[in-house]
């Protein structure tokens, strides 16, 4: 928003002077506030006006749980807009709140002519925004008359220390027909006295508008603007519910890098769900073996002491099943975990699972599906 905005927007707060303030809370990047029963949003650097529509999500930050604190239920004394510039002030009896509308903008809360918190802390060559500091407002940088804005830049660049905004600057070389890359202090007194006369027209005729292309609203304006000659203009009780309806029904474009990134998040939380499902199932296999630590001990040392004609013997309380080709054994326990797609089986073979023998080493490892292996193919021979 605008210079020549925000002091129609200082019109519309007027009306809300010896209301009290109710609370502030943050919704996205915008900060919402009650005074009295009217709702303001401000989106620092973007926009400050009046708003009926409520955010379903609010949070409190720091800076919101301190304004709360210092101004509940303070009375508001007056609201008005420094050095018409895009910097507005609401003072209540306990403080004052600046919104400092330029670049990316910044709330501070003064008490005493201190900082007592901000949005963020700036600092600049001759002021500087922090806890504990002297508030000083930017120095004045706006000119009130247009023939003392004039100046070798071009006459846009030169027209922009007045306060009104570039839209409006764009408008009033429009309608006098002039070019904006004209050298300010090179016009002629018939081309500065057709701009007088064309910004007084404009100040004359301000009214809050939404420009529309179908049914979007595409902006909004105090005036109607050539730039949007092709699009429906309509005629809004404020400026606030001009703003507002803008706001509030813009959808931002989508941003082909978010996007992708949001599909990259969204496969990573996919890939670490499965993650965690496959570390509660190699636990509890591991709890599994734990528990049976004993059983499963005693049955390799009977494999191991035993031949490979009496073993099957020798393991038969132990439901043991011995494949003399494959020189395998199969234990089988109850468990909880289902049997895994590939050997479901449960049975080790050489190629697979016993790559060195080691004489005398038990294998730590479960089966795919129940119990535990142990290769016999050099007995005592155990699998890795």
């Amino acid at each position: 928003m605008t210079n020549l905005e925000y002091s129609r927007i200082v019109e519309e707060l007027q009306p809300l002077v010896d209301r009290h303030f109710t609370k502030i809370s943050l919704a996205g990047s915008a900060y919402r506030m009650k005074i009295g029963s009217t709702s303001i949003i401000c989106e620092p650097g973007v926009r400050l006006h009046i708003t009926k529509y409520i955010d379903k999500e609010t949070t409190l930050d720091s800076f919101c749980q301190k304004v709360r604190k210092e101004l509940d239920n303070s009375r508001l004394t007056a609201v008005s807009q420094v050095n018409n510039d895009r910097v507005i002030l609401l003072d209540f009896r306990a403080g004052s709140l600046y919104f400092e509308m330029f670049g990316k903008g910044n709330i501070i809360l003064v008490q005493d002519g201190k900082t007592v918190s901000a949005v963020k802390r700036e600092k600049w060559a001759d002021r500087e925004i922090r806890p504990g500091a002297a508030y000083q407002p930017p120095k004045p940088s706006v000119i009130t008359e247009l023939g003392k804005a004039l100046s070798g830049k071009y006459v846009a660049a030169s027209l922009m220390k007045l306060p009104l905004g570039k839209p409006y600057v764009h408008e009033i070389l429009l309608r006098a027909r002039i070019d904006e890359k004209a050298p300010g202090d090179k016009l002629t007194k018939q081309q500065v006295a057709g701009l007088e006369k064309e910004l007084e027209s404009l100040k004359g005729s301000l009214e809050p508008l939404c420009f529309y292309e179908g049914d979007a609203p595409v902006d909004f304006s105090l005036a109607r603007l050539t730039a949007y000659a092709g699009a429906r203009a309509e005629s809004l009780p404020s400026l606030s519910e001009a703003a507002d309806e803008y706001y509030f029904r813009k959808k931002a474009p989508e941003n082909p890098e978010l996007a992708k990134l949001a599909l990259r998040l969204g496969k990573q939380e996919e890939r670490l769900e499965k993650l965690k499902a496959e570390e509660l199932e190699k636990k509890g296999k591991g709890d599994f073996i734990y528990e049976r630590f004993q059983e499963i001990e005693k049955i390799l040392e009977t494999a191991s002491k035993a031949g490979l004609e009496d073993v099957e013997k020798e393991l038969a309380g132990y439901k043991a099943k011995i494949n003399k080709k494959e020189k395998q054994w199969k234990s089988s326990f109850s468990s909880p975990f289902p049997a895994r797609q590939g050997n479901s089986s449960g049975a080790c073979s050489p190629s697979s699972a016993c790559q060195r023998p080691r004489k005398g080493r038990s294998c730590p490892l479960p089966s795919r599906a129940y119990g535990h292996c142990r290769c016999l193919s050099h007995l005592p021979r155990a699998c890795q």
